[in-house]
């Protein structure tokens, strides 16, 4: 594995070509994009196919949770020779709500690359037990340093080979599954984050996503020591008023919700009312007739 020891800018190439949710060309993840400015990492995307060629100025490449896209057996050639030849991978597959995890719920098939690492992403969710995932660090590890938990909304668990570090555990789900390993290759790197919650706008500022994301792409990328690491402050005007937005969204969705409820509750007490009016009415005649 090549290393840098110093921290010039890195190069990272995202994957855009088979549906990948996390790129910082998306709108829901411009802060992603900040971030790496922040700590000179260059990045760039591409929707062609994966050629060595593309990997020539490349240090890591990120597979950002593809969907319904299938990789071809010649690109994941170009992507193991891209690793044992020295490159860092970054990999991540979600899950959905309805129980389904890695290829199964993304419909396409990471896992033909992971096993050429000795790894894999559950085809099941992680039971959700509380309102969110909650992952602490489980080794001793430069990715790892300083850093408290990591929060996910869903996930799915990652199923290590004898060569991987176990990062990160879900320590409030039973049985504590993995959900963040580490492992090397050749001369290269592979990092493997089993959901992409700390990528998006309304997480990476929660615990220590953003330390989490820069350490891990200088690891990846072989710079040692890892340099100190920027962190996002205050959200840009247009992510404030995105998620400003959401939140008028979600009040006015609550409120219609109550609107419903007290209509129904209206109508319950109405019928309710006729039938006691009729009630006395009846009572009314049958004491009438004696």
């Amino acid at each position: 594995m090549r290393v840098m020891s110093t921290p010039k800018p890195i190069e990272v190439l995202f994957d855009t070509g088979h549906n990948d949710e996390v790129a910082p060309d998306e709108p829901e993840l411009s802060l992603l994009g900040e971030l790496l400015k922040k700590n000179a990492i260059n990045f760039n995307f591409t929707k062609n196919p994966l050629t060595p060629d593309l990997f020539e100025n490349c240090h890591v490449l990120v597979l950002g949770n593809p969907l319904d896209a299938a990789f071809t057996s010649d690109e994941i050639s170009a992507i193991v020779s891209f690793v044992e030849s020295g490159g860092g991978l970054l990999l991540i597959s979600g899950a959905t709500i309805f129980g389904k995890g890695g290829d199964s719920a993304r419909s396409t098939n990471l896992n033909t690359i992971t096993k050429e690492f000795d790894f894999e992403f559950s085809d099941k969710a992680i039971a959700i037990s509380e309102e969110q995932i909650t992952a602490i660090p489980s080794a001793q590890h430069p990715v790892v340093k300083g850093i408290r938990q990591l929060e996910f909304t869903t996930g799915t668990s990652i199923k290590p080979g004898d060569t991987s570090t176990h990062l990160f555990r879900a320590t409030n789900i039973p049985g504590s599954p993995t959900i963040v390993i580490a492992t090397e290759s050749g001369k290269g790197r592979i990092l493997a984050i089993g959901g992409a919650t700390p990528f998006f706008n309304d997480h990476i500022q929660a615990s220590d996503h953003d330390s989490f994301i820069i350490q891990a792409l200088y690891w990846l990328a072989g710079v040692s020591p890892i340099p100190s690491v920027t962190r996002l402050t205050t959200p840009s005007e247009e992510v404030d008023e995105v998620l400003a937005q959401e939140v008028i969204d979600d009040l006015r969705q609550q409120l219609e919700r109550l609107e419903r409820e007290l209509n129904e509750l209206r109508n319950t007490i109405n019928t309710s009312l006729k039938e006691m009016e009729k009630v006395i009415r009846e009572f009314q005649q049958d004491e009438e007739s004696t």
